[in-house]
């Protein structure tokens, strides 16, 4: 090997080292913070990234998981989405047996006895943060965390300058509004630092155990920021599509 081709071998070399490290450093350095900020969004979120930041399971209507995390008069809650179906081969619908069938494999098994032991939700997150899930089942399936529900506690009494201060002073621009002191009402809302737009509401809820307070909630999608996370929606997308035949 001359001179010259060996000085382009360890140039090339040197250039595939330093692009490796690239990408292998930026990926361990994705931002996954779930801001406190009203109006900014990640969407680089996972389940251990808000765990982490302690959020913790709150409820799970409609098996729509939900964690939230309180910080003083402030709830913000995320959706938790996590697919660990492979979607491979076509869907089949499942057949329930008929009720003779059921009846034959039940048959002699009547004095069966089971044990159960049964634990309080609140024990069960305590063992296990990442309930419902465990987490070294989900780490390679895909999640989802596209919802975002940011409420604030206002107090017994509606004061709309208080909160259109708020808005403003976090950025925000009110653009269209429909509330009164007496119903409360909604109103959207554009931030200019992301260029989205927020639906806000106000209504007198619970927001803590018998106490009617009026409550501000902003709620939206998380938006897809960047291309690599456009890219994985719309495989998984793909994936079901064609598993479910559509």
């Amino acid at each position: 090997m001359n001179r010259g081709k060996l000085i382009i071998f360890i140039s090339s070399a040197i250039l595939n080292i330093a692009l490796l490290y690239f990408l292998f450093s930026k990926s361990e350095n994705i931002d996954r913070t779930p801001y406190l900020h009203p109006f900014e969004l990640n969407s680089n979120l996972n389940l251990k990234s808000i765990v982490k930041n302690g959020y913790k399971f709150a409820s799970m209507p409609c098996g729509q998981v939900q964690y939230t995390k309180q910080i003083a008069d402030t709830i913000i809650q995320y959706e938790v989405g996590i697919d660990c179906d492979k979607y491979e081969g076509k869907y089949e619908m499942f057949m329930f047996p008929e009720e003779e069938e059921i009846e034959e494999e039940t048959e002699g098994k009547s004095d069966l006895k089971t044990t159960y032991i049964s634990k309080t939700l609140e024990e069960e997150i305590a063992e296990n943060k990442y309930y419902p899930w465990e987490l070294k089942e989900i780490e390679n399936c895909y999640q989802e965390i596209k919802w975002r529900v940011y409420t604030i506690n206002f107090g017994k009494d509606l004061d709309l300058e208080k909160v259109r201060n708020f808005i403003y002073k976090k950025g925000g621009n009110i653009v269209n509004e429909n509330w009164n002191k007496e119903k409360g009402g909604n109103a959207i809302v554009y931030y200019r630092n992301n260029s989205l737009y927020f639906n806000i509401g106000i209504s007198k809820d619970e927001f803590s155990e018998n106490n009617k307070t009026w409550v501000f909630n902003i709620t939206r999608t998380i938006p897809y920021l960047d291309f690599e996370k456009i890219r994985k929606n719309t495989e998984q997308q793909k994936k079901r599509d064609k598993y479910y035949g559509q």
